[in-house]
């Protein structure tokens, strides 16, 4: 910088006064607005300690040299052209034009300048502005409550859901062994599962059944819920929002004491094998042992029944799962749901006698059909498509059963629809066989001869079974009679409800007999469902599981309580089931 130049500049620091009157927000922008730190030594320009865009204008808007305006002068030892009076700068522009040589005009000169920060100290600009403020701290106190609600319910689950584990893994179906191994083996990391409702080929091919099998596996523990499982995943039984409603929406007098129920969102939670010494361990342990006990060698007679069954629902829902990827590929609805159980219904029966890759293809030909159908038909609606498609498989189905050398062509695996990890991990490593080219008949002439049955050792008898008549009690029972199916006789359990259906003996309940009838009819309509697909056993366990949903309330004599009419017929099932009457001996 020269001589000259240094004259010029001489004097053109800002002199920062504050406005009287001003609002000490307005003041402090104006302040660093003006805080300058010198001029270049070269270019003799203004150099800021602060860049305009990282002035916080705190809500006031506008331009920010009439926010910084409306609380400051910076004067100059210059004088105004027009007032002749100091001049006070408008802007850093004016500055800038002023070190150039050039006279720029004072705040008070500049009418529009004036004018604007007048319109800044409005008093309905400034109520406004102050309202604002107050919506936005509110909502920032709501969202510190929430956060420290979340902290607490993390908290809660850490202590909850802490690792533990053990040595024992406890006894299972085939199906919960072959969920659980399927899970360990086709889940991206086992330290912990997670995700498992986003895997592109999913754990089970029906996603309800995903749901469903996880919350079993839970409770069988063979899992457990690992602590890194997300506080959205869990279900709560207050949430913050009802919190927050309770108090008036007062963010300081939430009580941040979150408390969890017994359900979870399965498809949303993280998992581990609580077995071994750590996750990691826990892991390969309970794997060899399931890969032990699902040896065909050392399975019993009834779990060979279980296997086929597990083969049998896992082609079948497969074989739903095409058919309805085709239907979207196709532009199709889906199936109606008064017609979707047509659709099951075919895919098991046709599942015990060909292999999935056959089905593929009469699942192919059917969408195709109705795909045509559809272009031939373009006003009719789409919906009796997806209708016509169903009638097809059906057709194809039947067929294929009743024509055991009808030629199908077999399809290979289908992008984008590959088998599910529990098909994959009882066709590859339980049975060893190809899962889209084995059919049922081929499993079950290969499996070798089935393993005696579990002996209870001497001297010592099964354990005693939970009550079984409390809702609560009621899977523990299932299970019990599921592990000890020589202690009890089925055909026990649907004789009474034969019974119960004829004269609902016993039933001395203030409740017309029709409503206790009726509640038994529909256990009755679940046997005549299921006895196709499955033996006694497994019916009168499904039976008595299913009492559960029967939830009219009946009133007993001479009480004042009342209770689910299915906790009735469970009381009457279950004496059964441990006092079977004797038969009547002949004359």
């Amino acid at each position: 910088m020269n001589d000259e130049m240094s004259g010029v500049l001489a004097g053109l620091t800002p002199e920062v006064v504050p406005v009287v009157g001003a609002d000490p927000e307005l003041v402090a922008i104006g302040e660093r607005y003006w805080a300058m730190a010198g001029f270049h030594p070269e270019l003799g320009t203004p150099v800021w300690c602060e860049k305009a865009a990282d002035i916080d204008t705190l809500g006031w808007g506008g331009p920010l040299y009439v926010t910084a305006a409306g609380g400051v002068r910076a004067v100059v030892d210059h004088t105004c052209p027009e007032c002749q009076q100091r001049l006070s700068l408008t802007s850093r522009t004016a500055l800038a034009d002023l070190a150039k040589g050039e006279t720029p005009v004072c705040v008070e000169c500049t009418e529009s300048l004036v004018d604007a920060v007048q319109t800044l100290n409005d008093p309905k600009r400034k109520a406004k502005r102050e309202a604002a403020r107050a919506r936005v701290a509110g909502q920032q106190a709501v969202e510190a409550a929430a956060a420290a609600w979340q902290s607490a319910q993390r908290e809660l689950m850490d202590e909850r859901y802490r690792l533990t584990f053990s040595e024992t893994v406890p006894t299972a179906s085939v199906r919960e062994m072959v969920a659980a191994l399927a899970l360990l083996r086709y889940a991206p990391s086992t330290t912990p599962v997670s995700g498992v409702g986003a895997w592109l080929d999913p754990l089970h091919p029906a996603r309800s059944e995903t749901v469903q099998l996880l919350g079993a596996l839970v409770r069988g523990r063979l899992i457990r819920v690992h602590p890194d499982t997300p506080v959205t995943a869990m279900e709560w039984k207050v949430s913050f929002r009802d919190a927050l409603t309770a108090v008036g929406g007062d963010p300081e007098a939430v009580d941040l004491s979150p408390q969890l129920t017994t359900q979870f969102f399965p498809l949303d939670s993280c998992f581990y094998a609580p077995f071994a010494t750590s996750a990691g361990t826990g892991a390969q342990h309970l794997d060899a042992v399931l890969i032990e006990r699902l040896a065909p060698e050392h399975l019993t007679s009834g779990q060979h029944d279980d296997l086929l069954s597990l083969a049998q629902e896992l082609v079948a829902e497969e074989a739903v799962r095409y058919f309805t990827s085709r239907l979207t590929d196709l532009n199709l609805p889906a199936v109606t749901d008064n017609h979707a159980e047509r659709l099951r219904e075919a895919a098991y029966k046709v599942a015990r006698h060909r292999p999935l890759a056959e089905i593929y293809n009469l699942a192919w030909r059917s969408t195709r059909s109705a795909a045509e159908s559809a272009q031939k038909n373009p006003r009719a609606p789409r919906v009796n498509m997806s209708t016509h498609a169903v009638n097809q498989f059906e057709s194809h189905a039947l067929r294929a059963i009743t024509e055991p050398t009808w030629p199908v062509k077999p399809f290979g695996e289908v992008p984008g629809c590959g088998p599910s990890a529990m098909l994959r991990t009882l066709f590859y490593t339980v049975l060893d066989v190809h899962p889209l080219e084995t059919s049922l008949p081929d499993i079950e002439k290969a499996l070798p001869e089935p393993a005696p049955e579990p002996l209870t050792p001497a001297g010592e008898s099964a354990p005693p079974p939970p009550a079984g008549e409390e809702a609560d009690e009621l899977p523990l029972f299932v299970r019990w009679l599921h592990s000890y199916p020589d202690d009890w006789n089925p055909e026990t359990v649907l004789a009474v409800l034969e019974d119960l259906a004829q004269s609902a003996a016993g039933m001395e309940y203030d409740v017309e007999q029709r409503v206790a009838r009726r509640a038994v009819a529909h256990l009755q309509q679940l046997v005549a469902c299921l006895s196709p697909v499955l033996d006694k056993r497994q019916v009168a366990l499904a039976v008595l599981a299913a009492t559960q949903l029967l939830q009219h309330p009946v009133t007993g004599p001479g009480q004042g309580t009342t209770q689910p009419i299915g906790s009735i017929v469970r009381h009457h099932l279950v004496q059964a089931i441990f006092h079977p009457l004797d038969d009547s001996s002949e004359d």
